[in-house]
């Protein structure tokens, strides 16, 4: 389940296959979201006892949806006891990147002065590698490598500056789920899993609600 952008995705796999993936409309709020969840299991004949995992992009990207997203993780793991797994959300990003080299992924963090989170990765046919810690930069901090892709979910292309927007790629048309689960499995065989209990979104900023 993918709650950090405007558009939410949710999808149910088993043995590595995808059954259904869906995608929202944006701006869903917790109770349509969680109806439009149940309503893609039921429409498929599968229970929520046969959940084994639950896998959350954790973020960084949007506070609310990263709250709904988790809010959601941990009721359905508190109902089956199925096991969470938290992916970062710039490691999704990356990972739909459909090409091998350097990418840097990028979630907007501040649209008016053009301010990023981001990561640095190395990526090829069957692995994406982490090369940086997760940050956050101006967009003179971070466009500098002339070798490297940038890639971002854009929502609105618009609101990247035009001297840029050339360097960028935008995935938002590839499915976060697809690349997700690519993610979710290698968690899954090395063991690495979450307490649904003590699990907090990845901000990366401390909150502060709008007044």
């Amino acid at each position: 389940m993918d709650t950090s952008a405007k558009t939410s995705e949710f999808g149910f796999a088993v043995n590595g296959e995808l059954i259904f993936a869906e995608r929202t409309d944006p701006g869903v709020n917790a109770d349509k979201l969680t109806y439009y969840i149940k309503t893609s299991f039921e429409n498929h004949g599968i229970k929520f006892s046969e959940i084994e995992y639950v896998s959350l992009s954790n973020g960084p990207g949007s506070f609310t949806g990263l709250r709904i997203g988790s809010a959601i993780a941990k009721g359905v793991c508190f109902a089956t006891g199925c096991k969470l797994i938290e992916i970062n959300t710039l490691d999704i990003i990356a990972n739909k990147f459909r090409s091998s080299g350097k990418v840097t992924s990028l979630i907007f963090s501040n649209t008016r002065n053009s301010e990023f989170y981001y990561c640095k990765y190395v990526k090829n046919a069957e692995d994406l590698k982490r090369v940086s810690d997760y940050q956050k930069g101006t967009e003179e901090e971070i466009f500098t490598d002339g070798d490297e892709h940038f890639v971002i979910n854009a929502s609105d292309p618009d609101s990247i500056k035009e001297d840029i927007r050339k360097r960028i790629t935008d995935v938002s048309e590839y499915s976060s789920i697809e690349s997700q689960l690519k993610l979710t499995l290698k968690e899954i065989s090395e063991n690495k899993f979450s307490d649904y209990k003590t699990s907090q979104p990845f901000y990366m900023n401390e909150f502060i609600p709008k007044i």
